[in-house]
């Protein structure tokens, strides 16, 4: 049983995420990737019931809305993964192929202020290669990438993978990715980036139970939860400028478009203000696309008991 799941793993990883990103789909690869997927399908129908019993509480989640959000969820997860490949070919001439941006006058207004800014984003749609066209539109974004993890609870073939989409993605943009981890560390360099008045591209919908640390109550759909709170705090202390931005995936027809949206500044220096923001900002965003969020199987897990 062991062997086979992680063959179906190291086929989808190294044989059908290549082929995706080269833009080789048809009906039968479609298939033959969903059959690998499908041990996720059933967290994503429960996820789905859950976030849109959030939105409308009044009102039972109709299975054929369930259904379109679980395919659609689908869809953006293989095109976010298969972005580890996609993001070789994103050459400076061929930009426009990959990406579009909405809002670039609230980056420029931040940015123009000479003082660190922290972009604030969420696991949602293509999270991890906007900084590549940040790069390319001369804005120095460093990502805050999770490390890695070596032991044996993360499978080989998922090892080799991550370590390739993240080796991958820093050969597009002159910089690497500043690396933290669910314990708590984070790498030395973001205090060069925030001396060199830099920018963070960083995302912290994270649930308590994955990340415990320096947490402050918000409210997230709706309902009382919590959010890691340490970078926005050290950030404030550092004076730096917050604001949010997405990156959702565009699929239309055989073409697939980045859209990255950034939102006007967070005008307020008090942590817990900042990431209520933030967290009403994600809110509005998932409700509006769930399928976009990758958080959406686990999303029960975002939601605490506060005394």
């Amino acid at each position: 049983m062991f062997r086979s799941e992680e063959l179906r793993r190291s086929l989808y990883y190294f044989f059908y995420l290549p082929l995706w990103s080269l833009g080789i789909k048809n009906r039968i690869i479609e298939n033959r990737i969903l059959k690998i997927l499908k041990t996720e399908v059933h967290l994503l129908r429960e996820g789905t019931r859950q976030l849109l019993s959030y939105k409308n509480p009044q009102k039972g989640p109709e299975e054929s809305e369930v259904e379109e959000i679980v395919y659609k969820s689908l869809m953006v997860k293989i095109t976010r993964d298969s972005d580890a490949y996609s993001c070789l070919g994103m050459k400076k001439r061929r930009m426009k192929r990959y990406f579009r941006i909405e809002g670039i006058e609230n980056l420029e207004e931040c940015f123009n202020r000479g003082r660190p800014l922290i972009i604030l984003t969420g696991h949602y749609g293509s999270f991890f290669i906007p900084p590549i066209f940040f790069w390319y539109l001369g804005y120095p974004v460093y990502p805050v990438a999770r490390s890695v993890d070596r032991s044996p609870a993360t499978p080989l073939s998922t090892r080799i993978y991550l370590t390739l989409n993240y080796k991958f993605a820093e050969r597009r943009f002159p910089a690497r990715y500043i690396y933290t981890n669910f314990s708590g560390f984070i790498d030395r360099t973001v205090i060069e980036v925030m001396r060199n008045k830099k920018i963070l591209w960083t995302a912290i919908d994270i649930p308590e139970r994955l990340y415990p640390y320096k947490r402050i109550p918000v409210k997230l759909f709706g309902r009382p939860s919590s959010l890691p709170a340490g970078i926005v705090q050290w950030g404030i202390k550092k004076r730096a400028l917050f604001t949010t931005a997405w990156c959702r995936i565009n699929i239309s027809g055989g073409s697939t478009v980045r859209v990255i949206t950034i939102d006007k500044e967070i005008d307020n220096d008090h942590p817990e203000e900042v990431l209520q923001i933030y967290a009403d900002r994600l809110t509005d965003r998932v409700f509006n696309e769930p399928w976009q969020w990758m958080g959406l199987p686990i999303v029960s897990q975002y939601e605490e008991r506060q005394e």
